[in-house]
């Protein structure tokens, strides 16, 4: 079989095209016939790959005769069945084309072509032209158009034998179209190999660039492991320094401990520094010398060591005592004085001056030095009447009675020892005049057995070894030294306040002397261990405490820490956990006992903490269980919960704010996160009666909830301070938040209101301002400080602060869209949403504003509005938050650099650094500026999602 496409750029007989004859398919139709006519044997035919079947009737019959449906805009193939030996009919003159007829009967001529399909077809005679037949020709061959023929087109009989006569050798023709085809056939390989070679060099191409991709995919691959190797690099880096941290605390700890046993192996059993004195001196009678009683004071041996800015070592400034077995000499400090003690009255006289008469004879001249260049301190006893004590009548006094009784006790012992035995002690020649460090040079330390000894001449002896009132301390060279009460609490009160203040150091917090405040962050168990455990014994004038846990610590390491504290003098404690993880939850509502956090609440029976702040201690009600009802009530002054707050702590804060009756300042909430459905939090601030600083912050509460009477969301008294972000209750002449305003407006200091509601405030019914007559003092908020206003407002509201604002002596007002006309006597100035306008531009012109806060304007040219006429006269911070500063705009300013005070700052948030083709970085800026530049000192980055709360704590005045 063979397909025979019939087509329109053929000029041949078309069957002709009939119409149905039946009404109900008015179809054009070709007869199969007439196809057979042209294409004998023709039986099936083609539309688009898709067999025409004959048309039938509405009975699913054929008609007949049999026919297709006609098809004007497609091309038809025709399907006839080839024979091997074709007879050769007379040929047709197609007009311009060549038609081979297949499916003769006349077998006579058995010439073959072989097609390029591989198939056979037999040549009849042919109607061949003269000149050379193309593939074209060929091609077009088999082509026919279903077009009427005209009767010019159809050649007769004679004209076709005619043609046929004209051509003498067909076969040469046939020859000439074969080389033809052979040509073509070259040229089409040709044509082939030459895009293959093109197709080849595309690939070659294409796995080149595949090649690339991959290695530079790799390269990328290689930079993310360099990079996170690096990163991890980095953390065994800060794990090992914290962990060398960690072992340099213990290291310190067990040096420590072996420096105390060091040091006791040097200590000795009884002050080693002690003079006589007589007994009453106005009763002294030389001549009977025997007769007379003498008493035994001990010296408190202060001297550098007492004092910590001066150091222990031994100066210029001091007299020295040679020990006899070695060189070294025992440090006397000038400033040495009797103990607070009446003395010790001396069994066998006679032998003790012949054992320690040399020894005492230079420390009696000695403390003669020290009375005479006025740096003894004698403390007032009661000795004996008339004797000693009667004279010793001051701390900084110096009495002639005392240097009378000295000057007795030398002169007693020098004629009393042999000139023999004091010359190996003490020089004759040596002249007081001398120096200090050189002054009894020679005098021999007395051993441990020797003041062992000491003790069996003492009459009366004390129970309880006191040993004159005298402590015995250890210095960091290992010496022990005796010292009086006073100085005995000032060396180790400043020697353990040194090592506490070392290790803040070492963990990188500080420490304010002048609140005795101190802020840490903690970052591992040993730290942690080690800061509390000298919190609770070496820091007694640490009062305030700032403590973050940046470690993953347990509900053990929370319960030691409330321990540790418990054992200080903390009364100001804000905890910050960093408790950022919500998933951490699922545990607390399935485990069982008390919770993580409920050791916390054991700080509530703390009476010395008057102050309580819990900073991201997430879910703090189900971590904890509830608190007994037999509870006794806090101390609690001031409670502060800064985070997230839901239904679960709603409970547990409740609990806390009534076992604290004393509460004066109640801070809840986050600015940054809402919290809601706290009905409890709010009826149990209802309890407070000396409530006087409440901040809310995003304690939205559900408006579903009726409120009742017993709901007081802003306590029942007169407040000093409110700060309400979020006003989750409706307001109105009737509303709560009103109705605590009015109630404390003779004594509100603090005002912030903003609002997250397009509700309105009215202020109007706290004062009515139409009389004339009304005095200055009879206004309402006359001890108003702080005020912000961010908050749309009735008219009367805003005619009444308009007529207030001028009175009060307001240090900070913050406005909004809404009330952006109440500008008074100002020294900081939030702008909030402010449109640009002129006459925003003229008031800051004349306002001499000392901190300025642009925040989030509504219109871009705010600050080409206002830069060029900012009064910089008094300007100390200029804050551009939320707003795109452009380097024209730092270009204004720096021209303007002369009016700067010297405290300016230009403060921008990291988003909103200038940005000229490429980012802009503070280290680039000259450290003198330029026209176009400010200078570095001039500008501090900041991160805006941490400047609200540092802003509402900053202008409220605690």
């Amino acid at each position: 079989m063979v397909e025979v496409s019939l087509r329109s750029q053929i000029k041949a007989p078309v069957p002709q095209t009939r119409k149905a004859d039946s009404a109900s398919n008015c179809v054009l139709y070709i007869r199969e016939k007439d196809v057979q006519k042209v294409f004998p044997g023709a039986t099936l035919f083609k539309v688009n790959g898709f067999i025409i079947y004959n048309l039938e009737d509405d009975n699913e019959k054929e008609y007949e005769p049999k026919r297709i449906g006609y098809y004007p805009d497609d091309v038809i193939k025709v399907v006839i069945p080839v024979l091997t030996h074709i007879h050769t009919t007379p040929s047709v003159d197609l007009s311009g084309g060549t038609m081979a007829q297949t499916g003769s009967r006349n077998p006579s001529h058995p010439s073959q072509l072989l097609t390029d399909d591989g198939m056979d077809l037999s040549v009849s005679n042919l109607s061949l032209r003269p000149y050379p037949v193309h593939t074209a020709t060929l091609a077009r061959s088999a082509t026919y158009s279903f077009e009427r023929p005209s009767k010019s087109s159809i050649s007769s009989p004679n004209t076709i034998a005619h043609q046929s006569a004209s051509v003498p050798r067909p076969m040469a023709a046939l020859s000439a179209i074969a080389s033809d085809i052979t040509t073509i056939q070259h040229q089409l390989t040709h044509s082939t190999d030459q895009q293959s070679a093109h197709h080849q060099e595309l690939l070659e191409q294409l796995v080149q660039l595949l090649k690339e991709q991959a290695a530079s995919k790799e390269r990328e691959e290689q930079m993310l492991r360099e990079q996170a190797e690096s990163k991890l690099r980095d953390e065994q880096l800060l794990r090992m320094q914290q962990e060398t941290i960690d072992r340099l605390v213990v290291a310190q700890q067990r040096i420590e401990a072996i420096l105390v046993q060091n040091y006791e192996l040097h200590e000795y059993p009884i002050p080693r520094l002690f003079v006589i004195l007589p007994d009453s001196y106005e009763k002294w009678d030389p001549r009977n010398i025997m007769a007379e009683r003498f008493r035994l004071f001990f010296l408190c041996e202060c001297g550098d060591h007492c004092n910590p800015s001066v150091g222990s070592t031994t100066s210029s400034g001091q007299l020295t005592i040679a020990a006899a077995a070695s060189s070294t000499p025992v440090p006397v400090r000038g400033s040495v004085h009797l103990a607070n003690h009446e003395g010790y009255e001396l069994y066998r006289p006679k032998e003790f001056f012949d054992r320690y008469g040399p020894y005492v004879l230079g420390m009696l001249r000695i403390l003669k030095h020290c009375l005479a260049v006025a740096k003894v301190a004698a403390p007032a006893i009661a000795l004996v009447e008339s004797g000693v004590k009667d004279v010793m009548d001051g701390v900084t006094s110096i009495s002639e009675s005392m240097i009378t009784a000295v000057d007795i006790s030398i002169d007693f012992l020098e004629k009393k020892l042999d000139e023999n035995a004091t010359g190996d002690g003490i020089s004759k020649t040596m002249a007081l005049s001398q120096e200090e460090e050189d002054m009894f040079s020679g005098l021999t330390a007395l051993e441990g057995a020797d003041l062992r000894r000491l003790d069996s001449f003492m009459k009366k002896k004390d129970a309880d070894k006191i040993l004159g009132n005298l402590c015995r301390i250890t210095l960091e060279t290992g010496h022990v030294k005796w010292v009086c009460l006073h100085h005995y609490r000032q060396v180790y009160r400043e020697a353990a306040m040194a090592s506490f203040l070392q290790c803040v150091e070492t963990n990188g917090g500080t420490y304010d002397p002048q609140f005795g405040e101190v802020t840490i962050t903690l970052k591992s168990s040993i730290a942690t261990k080690d800061f509390f455990s000298r919190l609770s014994t070496q820091a007694p004038a640490v009062t305030g405490l700032r403590v973050t846990l940046n470690w993953s610590f347990g509900s053990v390491d929370l319960g030691m820490l409330v321990d540790m504290i418990a054992q200080s003098n903390i009364q100001e404690l804000e905890l910050d956990l960093m408790d950022f993880d919500y998933l951490s939850l699922l545990g607390s509502f399935f485990r069982p006992g008390k919770g993580r956090y409920h050791s916390l609440l054991r700080l509530l029976s703390n009476d010395r903490i008057k102050r309580l702040a819990f900073i991201e201690v997430l879910f703090i009600g189900p971590r904890t269980s509830s608190l007994p009802k037999t509870h006794s009530p806090t101390l609690l002054q001031s409670f502060r919960h800064s985070g997230w707050i839901n239904a679960l702590d709603d409970s547990r804060l409740a609990e806390i704010i009534s076992l604290s009756p004393g509460l004066v300042d109640v801070r809840l909430g986050r600015v940054t996160v809402v919290s809601d459905n706290i009905p409890k939090i709010d009826q149990a601030l209802e309890s407070l009666s000396k409530l006087k600083v409440l901040h809310r912050y995003s304690l939205c509460n559900d408006r579903n909830v009726e409120i009742t009477n017993t709901a007081a969301p802003y306590g029942t008294v007169a407040l000093r301070e409110l700060t309400d972000v979020g006003m989750p209750y409706s307001t109105g002449p009737a509303g709560l938040l009103e109705a605590a305003i009015q109630r404390s407006a003779a004594t509100l200091e603090a005002l912030i209101l903003v609002s997250n509601t397009n509700d309105r405030i009215d202020l109007a019914q706290i004062c009515d301002i139409s009389s004339p007559t009304t005095h200055v003092s009879g206004l309402p908020f006359v001890r108003l400080m702080h005020l912000e206003l961010l908050v749309d407002m009735t008219d009367d509201s805003l005619d009444l602060m308009a007529h207030l604002l001028p009175s009060l002596s307001l240090v900070h007002l913050g406005v909004g869209r809404f009330t952006c006309s109440l500008l008074s006597q100002i020294q900081q100035l939030r702008l909030h949403g402010i449109a640009a306008s002129q006459e925003l531009a003229n008031i800051l012109a004349d306002l001499p504003l000392r901190r300025l806060h642009l925040d989030d304007p509504k219109d871009d040219n705010v600050l080409e509005m206002v830069l060029p006429l900012l009064n910089l006269s008094q300007l100390q911070v200029l804050i551009i938050d939320c707003h795109k500063f452009s380097p024209e705009m730092e270009a204004v300013l720096a021209a303007r650099s002369t009016e700067f005070t010297d405290e300016f700052v230009l403060y921008l948030n990291h988003g909103e650094e200038p940005k000229a083709h490429k980012a802009q970085v503070l280290d680039s800026r000259e450290v003198q500026g330029s026209p176009m530049k400010l200078a570095r000192r001039r500008v501090c980055l900041v991160d805006y999602l941490t400047t609200d709360q540092e802003y509402y704590r900053y202008i409220t005045s605690s």
